[in-house]
């Protein structure tokens, strides 16, 4: 945790109450994982200067050493739970944590910087302001709290203040790329595409191997119809990251999959590609999704965006033949088809399907040609996500159809709040 300036005069506040959970809670468990944090080391490296002053100690921050006021051992344990559970989502035990730690170390801006983007997470928006505010007066330059404050703006709606304290963070520290990222987020967000797509490039000229900077070009490209720069983005991305690779990827939470599909079963694609982007989740598998619902509209409509963009998407072409099917449109399922026979031969789309699209196309192919055919294409089962209901379902029906020498139909047009046909 970094340096901070001289405490102020404490706002007042609330006091928290102690915090003891019961034998089984998650804190031990998340206290048992300390050892695998890769950032923990710095725990080792306590050397306590001796003497009437102050407790000083030795830190290893992103390289370097620095000398600088001892921290409660408590607080630095408590931190590294909350670090631990804000990661996999348990926002709960994550505030728990946070705040015991800030009991023990009430000077550290790092603290309350992450205690203003868990409220704000969980949609705290006044108590998150107020711990942001805390932390700047604890340390006006330190750039993570301008930072994630831009980040909670952004997720409010607060587009020209989420601008401000972003470009406050990159005057502080331009060589962060997530700074760089969210500015180039908050510009698209804003309308302003031209001056996104430069700020997207501007970093690709300084970090030309950067996935996160491809990645958003790519989603900007597409979005904006840009098919030059979805190709290159598309191009470099597949020399960055293998085919299989996730390049650190997280998979996107049950919640958020589960959100975009109740936006693609309203018909609301605008909403599905917003909560698409926010999910980390790439364009292409919006209208696969689309597809797997029996959403045949929306998933056309997306595929012809991705796939107009970003030829090399097999993901789209799956889900524009299944669009096609399902609407009865042969001459568009035919110039689908077509694409992906020339992928396969090596001269067309290089990025291969998801595993979702691969499972919709064998179920296609089972209905059109038959299971033999079907069979052929998929190979080994794709292992459905974790977090994904819809992709285990439609995974148990592929088995079902495929084992049994069922005969496959299309997926239908699910009711409002249903997750795929059965």
């Amino acid at each position: 945790m970094p340096a901070a300036a001289p405490r102020p005069d404490r706002p007042a506040r609330a006091a928290a109450p102690r915090w003891d959970p019961p034998a089984r809670a998650p804190l031990p468990r998340a206290a048992a994982r300390l050892g695998s944090l890769a950032w923990l080391p710095l725990l080792a490296l306590l050397a306590l200067d001796t003497g009437c002053a102050a407790p000083r100690v030795a830190r290893s921050v992103d390289g370097h050493v620095i000398v600088d006021r001892r921290i409660d051992a408590r607080a630095y344990a408590l931190y590294a739970i909350g670090a631990e559970a804000e990661a996999r989502g348990d926002l709960a035990t994550a505030l728990q944590a946070y705040e015991q730690a800030e009991e023990s170390d009430p000077d550290s801006a790092d603290i309350w910087t992450r205690i203003g983007s868990v409220r704000c997470r969980r949609g705290e928006q006044q108590p998150a302001d107020e711990a942001f505010a805390r932390a700047r007066a604890i340390d006006p330059d330190y750039e993570p709290a301008h930072r994630e404050h831009a980040r909670c703006d952004l997720a409010a709606g607060r587009l020209e203040a989420a601008l401000g304290r972003a470009e406050r963070a990159i005057a502080l520290d331009p060589d962060r790329d997530d700074g760089l990222l969210l500015r180039a987020e908050i510009l698209r967000r804003l309308g302003r595409t031209d001056d996104a797509r430069r700020a997207l490039r501007a970093l690709l000229v300084r970090r030309p191997r950067s996935v996160d900077g491809w990645r958003a070009l790519h989603a900007l490209a597409v979005e904006s119809g840009d098919r030059a720069s979805a190709e290159q983005a598309s191009r470099r991305l597949r020399e960055l990251v293998p085919p299989g690779g996730a390049a650190g990827r997280p998979p996107p939470s049950r919640g958020a999959l589960a959100d975009l599909d109740e936006a693609l079963i309203q018909g609301q694609l605008r909403r599905a590609r917003r909560l698409a982007r926010d999910a980390d989740l790439p364009p292409a598998e919006v209208a696969v999704r689309a597809a797997a619902l029996g959403r045949a509209g929306e998933a056309r409509e997306q595929a012809e965006l991705v796939s107009g963009a970003d030829p090399a998407s097999a993901s789209a072409l799956v889900a524009l033949a299944v669009a096609a099917d399902l609407s009865g449109d042969v001459d568009a399922l035919t110039r689908a088809c077509d694409a992906l026979q020339a992928a396969a031969a090596g001269s067309g789309p290089a990025v291969p399907p998801s595993p979702l699209a691969r499972l919709l196309f064998a179920e296609l192919l089972f209905r059109r040609v038959g299971r033999d055919a079907a069979l052929a294409w998929l190979g080994p089962l794709p292992p459905p996500g974790a977090a994904d209901p819809l992709s285990q379902q439609i995974a148990q029906r592929v088995q079902r159809e495929l084992g049994g020498g069922a005969t496959a139909a299309p997926p239908r047009r699910p009711d409002r709040g249903a997750t795929a046909a059965p």
